[in-house]
């Protein structure tokens, strides 16, 4: 980190009058070969990195851009035996300089140009970024839970239109988690819910500064059922309904069915016992095809799946084949709703290429890509009114 500190203030000191924040990165890579790497160093931005650094400050120059000068007494004085330094054109092409030497308005001429650059270049960032303010915050867009009317303006835009900002160096302890939430049910998940979270909710995505796994809320890369209840022991609230999608993790991890149903059961029961939550406020979503296992080549895995989906189905059994106070469980078969209709053959269509390393876990995932997410949101939309329905008819038999 100390060697990356005085490269950074090598960069600054060699241009007379501080360098732009923005330009500073490029100037770093022109000098070292490679990008300042912060996050290597553990810092989420450029500028969280730089306000670590020691006798820098920080001004704005004429163009409105925010300048770093270096402002340390140790190497004060080469900051100001280059401040004094004349331009040499000595060893150069004389005539090629002379020529704009003897313009005295060639460099107001440049400055003047590159402030009229800037300024259209504002202007239409400003118009867009209003743009978009403006079709956020129409009210005809949403429905009651703040969820889009009309799916496909969420759905069809551009992914690469919201970055996505990592927050780490920090640890972050809550009394109470209410995130992501989605249609009004907050969501319990893994990798695949927590892209939901980061592609189509757009929530901010943070890790603890000794580890790699991504976070929003209770959306937890790499997270096993396991892990979710130990996570739900530390808090002390949460929505008033939840949606879960945990078991893929297991299943890597070449847990048996009687494993993640024990540890499901487990879940479910601090949900009731320490949330208060009813079996109505509880969605369980069946795991879907895990795109890069086979059956042939990962047989038991496949047949953990396979019986724990089954097992997940038979929570909204017949009510007279259980005892009569209970009361079934809303579920979304995720794995029938990415496979070919009756051949439960995986629909690969709905699915990245190929598959990729996620941050918390050592297995390889394919997950959805924006279509298959698009498709898991409309499921998501859709399950408020099969709650609705169900509920009318729990009340019509009591």
């Amino acid at each position: 980190m100390e060697e990356t500190v005085a490269l950074i203030k090598s960069c600054i000191i060699s241009k007379k009058g501080g360098i732009p924040i923005t330009d500073l990165n490029d100037e770093f890579q022109i000098l070292v070969g490679e990008s300042i790497p912060y996050r290597r160093l553990g810092f989420a931005s450029l500028r969280a990195f730089l306000q670590t650094i020691d006798g820098l400050e920080t001004n704005w120059n004429n163009f409105g851009e925010q300048t770093l000068r270096i402002n340390d007494s140790k190497i004060s004085h080469i900051d100001r035996l280059i401040c004094k330094q004349k331009m040499d054109y000595s060893k150069t092409r004389n005539k090629y300089y002379k020529q704009f030497m003897r313009n005295g308005n060639f460099r107001h001429d440049h400055d003047d140009r590159r402030q009229r650059n800037r300024l259209i270049y504002n202007a239409d960032r400003i118009k867009k970024r209003n743009q978009d303010f403006t079709q956020r915050r129409d009210l005809n867009l949403f429905g009651t839970n703040g969820v889009y009317k009309n799916k496909n303006f969420l759905y069809l835009e551009e992914e690469n239109h919201h970055p996505i900002v990592i927050e780490t160096n920090q640890v972050k302890k809550y009394d109470s988690v209410y995130e992501p939430v989605a249609n009004g049910q907050q969501l319990l998940g893994d990798d695949f819910f927590l892209q939901l979270a980061i592609r189509n909710l757009h929530l901010p995505i943070w890790r603890y500064k000794d580890s790699l796994a991504l976070h929003c809320g209770l959306c937890i890369s790499g997270q096993t059922i396991s892990d979710c209840t130990r996570a739900l022991r530390n808090i002390n609230t949460i929505s008033n309904r939840v949606m879960i999608l945990l078991g893929s993790v297991d299943v890597y991890n070449n847990a048996t069915c009687e494993e993640m149903v024990y540890d499901m059961t487990e879940l479910l029961q601090v949900l009731r016992s320490k949330f208060h939550l009813s079996n109505t406020a509880i969605t369980i979503c069946t795991l879907p095809p895990l795109a890069n296992l086979s059956i042939y080549a990962h047989k038991k895995q496949s047949m953990a799946l396979l019986s724990f989906n089954n097992w997940i189905r038979s929570l909204t059994d017949d009510p007279s084949k259980r005892d009569p106070s209970f009361i079934n469980y809303s579920v979304i078969d995720l794995y029938e709703k990415f496979c070919f209709d009756e051949t439960y053959v995986t629909n690969y269509d709905w699915y990245q290429t190929q598959a990729r390393r996620v941050s918390g876990t050592k297995h390889s995932y394919v997950l959805w890509n924006m279509k298959g997410r698009k498709r898991t949101m409309s499921f998501i939309c859709e399950e408020e009114d099969t709650d609705q329905s169900r509920s009318l008819s729990s009340l019509s038999m009591q």
